[in-house]
């Protein structure tokens, strides 16, 4: 029976697979060739798209009075897709981000209008004077054209292959710690062997030489630079910052290149269609983008392993502190009972990626500790109260019958829990811790909001070079299933050798 079930859900997986396939690659068959909107005058009840962390709702509600509203996403590639999916109207970015955008999506073009002409800045915490010495140096760097040259380089060269500077300095001036987004190609992005590439990047370790420093990069969303910075996780911030007023009040930054703001929008749809391509040919360049250039497939092999490696090493620990709040309850002192109910309450009202977010930036933001540590410990608060109460549960529901014959039988209270109470409860909470582990396998998907490189989020970084959705995100929902499949098949066969092992210590004809 169980075999045929999961016959089924392979082929039922496979089906949507296809029928997937089929709609992404006839999709790709027609695109536009006018822009949608002339002018900003045009886009009354436009839905505008904004990466989380900036702080321009106001400048375009002044130049857009009837705006439709805004929708806020974590990366560019995700704005992308919601505009070419028509989810939004608009995406409001920087001139770097845009034409990077544009070259890489022919059904999207850049609006005219310039909104907010200011500077792209690495950022250092408040009254830092790292922030004079850094800003000395590009200052020279502008002069003397090498920044120019670098922008020529990552931003309007057509060379596919961008070569990043070595770090072989000696570093006697010590470390700098460099907290750096992403997924915001051609300034700062992940790229073959998880090394950090782009503009702001080469700048800054051309900095780094001259000032004899070594660079250790802390890649992490764009939302969290800010907060990792206030938090003193990181001496510096780098990743398509653009200076504005409000960044400034909590801010101190040194800029090295022009920025200015516009619209990204799509082309309306017209006659005229790109050149066809068939199914497999459209179908192999995706997996050769996604999996095979840069080796890109090593990535999602390492955020599976972290995943792994998150979820049952929290589950471990988790389930020890849940076995210990069992055994402190049984105590049955109002003070303890209290402070229990107050954590498992706090931990069932919390979402996972809110409790992860507060230990790493509030309660561990002063000390070093790795952002992976962080991840198992938040993991683990979360399981241990969930298999609390799970076994608790289980424990209360045994009949009071069972403690009154132990005791009887001359055990004291601990050792009739022990032996007789709780192995008889196991019976009843062992299947539902099984799905709790499964359950927190799949949350372990937020731990890339604290900067940890899980499964999810290799996927995510892969579709900030790629620009396409399809393959990382089907890919990704593949192997999250085949994972919850294996391991819901490895407590199986745990059960039954649990029961052949209690079987074989019963006593021949006694039930």
């Amino acid at each position: 029976m169980k075999r045929d079930q999961n016959l089924k859900s392979f082929r039922l997986l496979f089906f949507i697979f296809v029928i997937l396939i089929l709609s992404v690659t006839v999709s790709q068959t027609v695109f536009a060739q006018e822009p949608e909107y002339k002018s900003p005058d045009e886009m009354g009840g436009a839905t505008v798209g904004l990466l989380t962390g900036m702080p321009f709702e106001d400048m375009i509600t002044k130049r857009i009075p009837d705006i439709g509203g805004f929708a806020y996403f974590a990366s560019m590639p995700d704005e992308t897709l919601a505009l070419k999916a028509k989810k939004i109207d608009a995406i409001f970015i920087n001139n770097a981000l845009i034409d990077f955008a544009a070259a890489h999506n022919p059904d999207l073009v850049k609006m005219g209008d310039h909104y907010l002409d200011s500077n792209f800045g690495f950022a250092f915490p408040k009254g830092d004077p790292q922030r004079d010495v850094w800003g000395a140096i590009i200052d020279r760097m502008k002069a003397d054209g090498t920044i120019d040259a670098l922008w020529e380089k990552w931003m309007l060269s057509d060379d596919p292959v961008k070569e990043m500077p070595k770090q072989d300095w000696p570093g006697s001036a010590g470390t700098i710690r460099v907290a750096c987004a992403d997924s915001f190609e051609p300034m700062s992005y992940v790229g073959k062997n998880k090394e950090m590439m782009g503009f702001d990047v080469e700048i800054l370790l051309s900095v780094a030489k001259e000032l004899d420093l070594k660079v250790e990069f802390t890649p992490m969303e764009f939302g969290a630079l800010m907060p990792t910075i206030q938090a003193g996780k990181a001496d510096m911030a780098i990743g398509d910052i653009v200076i504005t007023a409000e960044r400034a009040e909590i801010m101190d930054f040194a800029p090295y290149a022009p920025a200015y703001f516009t619209m990204l929008i799509r082309r309306t749809e017209a006659a005229g269609t790109v050149e066809n391509k068939s199914f497999f040919t459209s179908l192999v360049e995706s997996f050769e983008r996604t999996f095979i250039k840069e080796d890109r497939y090593k990535m999602v092999l390492s955020g599976l392993g972290m995943t792994v490696l998150i979820a049952v090493t929290s589950a471990g620990i988790g389930l020890a502190m849940a076995y210990g709040l069992v055994f402190v309850r049984r105590i049955d002192k109002p003070f303890y009972n209290r402070l229990i109910k107050i954590y498992t309450s706090l931990i069932a009202g919390i979402p996972a990626a809110v409790i992860l977010m507060v230990l790493y930036f509030i309660i561990f933001g002063s000390s070093d500790i790795p952002a992976v540590i962080v991840a198992i410990i938040g993991f683990a608060l979360i399981y241990c109260a969930r298999a609390y109460g799970i076994i608790w549960n289980a424990v209360i529901s045994i009949d009071v019958g069972q403690r009154e014959a132990a005791l009887a039988l001359g055990y004291d209270e601990s050792l009739a829990f022990k032996e007789v109470i709780l192995p008889q409860s196991k019976n009843l909470y062992r299947s539902l811790l099984y799905s709790q582990f499964i359950m927190l396998m799949k949350e372990t998907s937020v731990a890339g909001y604290i900067t940890v490189l899980e499964l999810t989020r290799a996927g995510d970084l892969i579709r900030s070079r790629t620009m396409e959705a399809f393959f990382p995100l089907i890919s990704i929902a593949v192997i999250y299933f085949l994972l919850t499949m294996i391991m819901a098949r490895i407590f199986q066969n745990f059960d039954k050798y649990l029961e052949k092992q209690h079987d074989s210590h019963k006593i021949k004809g006694v039930d």
